[in-house]
């Protein structure tokens, strides 16, 4: 049903284009460079910005086709200048999403995909004098070119007058802190000869050149290697180089296996906690808290979530072509 929404909205806003060509203020939010460009809810859009700031505004409405894509995950050069981490394999973007109930979207990238929890309260405002640990609900892996997509008006509407839609919160590389062979030894003869596979593959990884490399098989390891009987899976890393997440450490420790869930589509959702290392006491909610100006806007328009929500941005070009890959998550509202 959200596909054919989509798709739904796709022949509005085209008809919308063209009546507008006749309209010579219109055509100014049509046409940049003498080329066209893609427009989504021009009508809503236009009466509240002005035609230049339109494109800003809007999330940079539909991912510039026209624009240069670099790096490895072929990101627009603008994406890769505004967020260095992109560049890299060990990165992580945090989406705030307005769905049935409100939560914030963790992705950490592996294996050209990324690993995503739903944490209903997101991870500040945490403390060890009160709410030492956070659900964390591992959906599925998302696909890379949703890293950096602002989602507005995506069709649903719940209580209290909220509308659905995205909000890009933040983006940064992660650190895997403890080598994840070394949390779950099952006994100390074994532990050696795992620090000796861990010591081969950073000098595998070092004679690359590729330290986000490294970092991108620490936090494979801690998700698929296999853990002693009684033992809990972990993962030990730290969130850095965001503007708003710079040097913040969380340990993931996936709970028993009698409660995980299930998905819409039937997926196995599979339930973590989100908890605060030794060293961290908390990690509060300040410079005019959650909403404030800088924890409650987006980082790549700055806009507010509300003001998200209110447009509409065409899924991007790309996805069509990771849609085989991903064809799970496609529908589902993670």
């Amino acid at each position: 049903m959200f596909t054919l929404h989509l798709l739904k909205q796709k022949r509005i806003i085209k008809r919308k284009i063209i009546q507008a060509q006749d309209d010579p203020i219109e055509r100014l939010t049509q046409i940049q460079d003498g080329k066209p460009v893609t427009v989504n809810n021009v009508e809503t859009v236009s009466q509240h910005i002005p035609a230049m700031d339109l494109e800003h505004a809007s999330g940079e409405v539909e991912e510039g086709s026209e624009e240069e894509r670099v790096g490895i995950w072929g990101f627009a050069r603008s994406e890769i200048q505004r967020f260095p981490a992109l560049r890299k394999r060990n990165f992580w973007c945090i989406q705030r999403h307005s769905a049935t109930a409100m939560h914030y979207d963790l992705r950490m990238q592996v294996d050209d995909g990324t690993v995503s929890w739903a944490v209903p309260k997101g991870l500040l405002g945490i403390s060890k004098k009160g709410e030492s640990s956070r659900l964390a609900v591992e959906t599925t892996i998302h696909p890379i070119s949703y890293t950096t997509y602002e989602v507005g008006a995506d069709g649903r509407n719940f209580s209290a007058g909220r509308k659905g839609g995205t909000l890009l919160w933040d983006i940064g590389e992660y650190t895997i802190t403890k080598p994840s062979s070394a949390l779950d030894s099952t006994s100390d003869e074994e532990r050696p000869s795992k620090r000796k596979r861990n010591s081969r593959s950073k000098q595998d990884s070092e004679e690359e050149g590729s330290e986000d490399r490294y970092q991108e098989d620490l936090f494979r390891q801690s998700l698929y290697r296999r853990i002693g009987y009684g033992k809990s899976r972990s993962i030990h890393f730290i969130l850095h180089g965001g503007r708003k997440m710079t040097n913040h450490h969380f340990i993931l420790v996936l709970a028993s296996s009698n409660k995980h869930t299930f998905s819409s589509s039937g997926q196995i959702r599979k339930n973590w906690f989100l908890r605060l290392p030794r060293e961290v006491d908390e990690y509060l909610w300040d410079q005019g808290g959650e909403e404030g100006d800088f924890w409650g806007r987006s980082v790549k328009t700055e806009r507010t979530l509300k003001e998200v929500t209110e447009g509409y941005v065409k899924r991007p070009e790309r996805w069509e072509r990771e849609e085989e890959r991903f064809k799970h998550w496609f529908g589902d509202e993670d």
